[in-house]
């Protein structure tokens, strides 16, 4: 009997010719090449993390795993750059990509466990290239290789090289790929973006002038209005910079030769771990640790000995991808400085995400709702705040889709890769419900990000004018009768303090939540706005279709919507109440040593 192909990605060239194909997950099937695979013989292989009672012990693995790796890592990064460095210096820099890298080993691992049971053996073929596995610049260039075809092809098949438990054969084949693998490129802005870029940098460096060599608050990438950054600004006293030092292109040296790389590891013990996935991962962290870790850093390092002196940091986002702002504020903390880091969105958090990682180093980890784990505080949304709309009875019926990467990127309570096609078919099922007058007035705004073509999907499924013409979700909101939401995150906040009657409906199985939730769930359930299966939404929808506002203003309705404030984001106050509760934060701040609050 013919052996039976296994397909690891959607490199078709490792397709073979017409053997009948094991996908080995939905990733491989694009959307856009679906006359391709849908005219060969196939069957796909069951997502592991679809089994979420599986991903709950995966997620306690791999935390294990991510803390002792951090350990060894830091290690190593000490005797590379010569230093003494911290546990905790080393997990504000590496942190963000190991606890991302780590969650997308074990998932490949897996993916391929997922057929170890398989009764007929199985044959791949793996592209022999004169390349190594492409070395991520930075963070953000990893999360793009992550979900890259050629890197995930290299990285399966790294695994198979190493495992003996499959009983895979594995055919090398020749194929050139130079018109299909290219390094990653930084995009080009615009002309008009470059000059707007030299003007803001221009000014900021004209403040620098009047600004003192030590700062008591440095807010950058804060996520606050501008309006409001510039009162906050004022109220305390500081020059409103942008810092654009800490945004400037870091021109990273080539990676060294890393092909024998664990000739210079002597602190990692594979040999005691027999050939699982700790000795996997061992053997191969260190070729695919970015470049502004090793080869970058001095660089990086060298950079932020010129920049501003900082008591007080503040960020929303720069922690997990700007590489010099890691760097310098690691580099800060070492001499008392406070990290402040502040949600950037969210509206019920979910249980597992990134293994509590601004928790871990922050001094104070700023929500917006009620907190959940030990050193959170509460203050209102530096994003989002009470906005007023004119309501529109006869606007539109705005659905707002959920998208992810083709690829999971993290051990995570969210639909991960093929699971985000999960929330593509609820969202179809509701849609063919509804009545003809209601689908005539639905537009749906598909993620801008995300690899699943869901566009394009929508419009095969129900036509072009499905598309909402809308430039951001803010005018959706405003041109909007009814907002649907189908997923429990920010922009589920962002309709619910609109003013615009709000639903939600989305896969509770696959969006497990911190437990605090729990009533605020089954009132929102109780009142109509959270809906987990389209029947229900539909029957709502039809209902409430021709009064919104009606059911929006009903006591359950309220009394949902006020537990939602009040568990989950700050709204009921103005601006000046934001503004005033902020200045005061940050003028409370401690400018000695204190023990920090961020321990979990």
């Amino acid at each position: 009997m013919k052996r039976r192909l296994l397909v690891t990605t959607a490199l078709e060239s490792s397709w073979g010719d017409n053997e009948e194909i094991v996908f080995l997950g939905g990733w491989c099937k694009k959307y856009s090449r679906k006359h391709v695979w849908q005219a060969r013989i196939s069957q796909t292989v069951n997502y592991h993390w679809r089994d979420r009672e599986k991903l709950a012990i995966d997620h306690g693995y791999l935390e294990i795993i991510y803390e002792e790796l951090l350990s060894k890592i830091a290690s190593y990064l000490n005797q590379y750059h010569k230093v003494d460095h911290s546990v905790e210096y080393w997990r504000i820099i590496v942190g963000p990509w190991l606890l991302t890298y780590i969650p997308v080993l074990w998932d490949r691992w897996e993916s391929l466990s997922s057929i170890s049971g398989n009764k007929n053996r199985l044959t791949t073929k793996v592209i022999n290239h004169n390349s190594e596995r492409e070395i991520a610049k930075d963070y953000r260039h990893a999360i793009n290789l992550f979900d890259s075809d050629w890197w995930n092809h290299q990285m399966f098949g790294a695994i198979l090289n190493h495992r003996n438990d499959l009983g895979i054969e594995i055919e090398k084949i020749n194929v050139d790929l130079t018109k299909h693998v290219k390094k990653s490129i930084d995009s080009v802005p615009s002309k008009l973006t470059l000059v707007l870029k030299d003007i803001i940098k221009v000014s900021d460096l004209f403040l620098e002038w009047f600004s003192p060599k030590k700062y008591k608050v440095v807010l950058f990438d804060s996520y606050f209005p501008r309006k409001i950054l510039m009162q906050l600004c004022f109220r305390l006293g500081l020059n409103p910079r942008s810092h654009n030092r800490l945004r400037q292109h870091v021109l990273y040296p080539s990676g060294f030769d890393r092909k024998n790389i664990s000739e210079i590891i002597n602190f990692f013990s594979a040999d005691k771990l027999k050939d699982g996935f700790e000795a996997f991962v061992s053997k191969i962290i260190i070729k695919d640790i970015p470049i502004c870790h090793l080869e970058g850093y001095s660089a990086l390092h060298k950079i932020q000995k010129h920049l501003c002196r900082a008591e007080n940091i503040f960020t929303a986002n720069a922690h997990f991808a700007n590489e010099l702002f890691k760097v310098w504020a690691a580099e800060q903390k070492l001499l008392g400085t406070k990290l402040i880091i502040s949600s950037h969105g969210g509206a019920l958090y979910p249980l597992y995400s990134v293994f509590n990682h601004q928790e871990k180093i922050a001094d104070f980890r700023v929500i917006w709702g009620h907190e959940w784990i030990k050193g959170q505080i509460r203050l209102p949304p530096n994003k989002l705040y009470q906005k007023k709309y004119t309501y529109r009875p006869q606007g539109y019926v705005s659905l707002i889709d959920y998208d992810s990467l083709r690829y999971s990127y993290r051990c995570a309570t969210i639909p991960m890769g093929p699971l985000s096609l999960e929330a593509y078919k609820q969202n179809a099922r509701l849609i063919n419900r509804l009545s003809p007058q209601i689908r005539s007035k639905l537009r749906v705004r598909p993620q801008i990000y995300g690899s699943w073509e869901k566009e394009q999907r929508y419009i095969d499924d129900f036509g072009p004018e499905i598309i909402s013409s809308q430039p951001s979700v803010e005018a959706m909101i405003l041109n909007s009768r009814l907002m649907i939401c189908t997923y429990p995150q920010t922009v589920f906040s962002e309709a619910m303090v609109s003013g615009v009657p709000t639903m939600i409906i989305y896969l509770e199985e696959l969006w497990e939540v911190q437990p605090i939730y729990s009533d605020l769930i089954a009132l929102l359930k109780k009142s109509g706005i959270m809906h987990t299966n389209e029947r229900t939404a539909n029957i709502h929808i039809e209902k409430i279709y021709d009064d919104p506002m009606k059911w929006w203003n009903a006591d359950m309705t309220i009394e949902a919507r006020l537990l939602f404030n009040k568990l989950c984001i700050t709204t009921d106050t103005d601006d000046t109440d934001v503004l005033n509760s902020w200045a005061e934060f940050f003028e409370q701040l401690p400018s000695g040593d204190i023990k920090r609050v961020g321990e979990i």
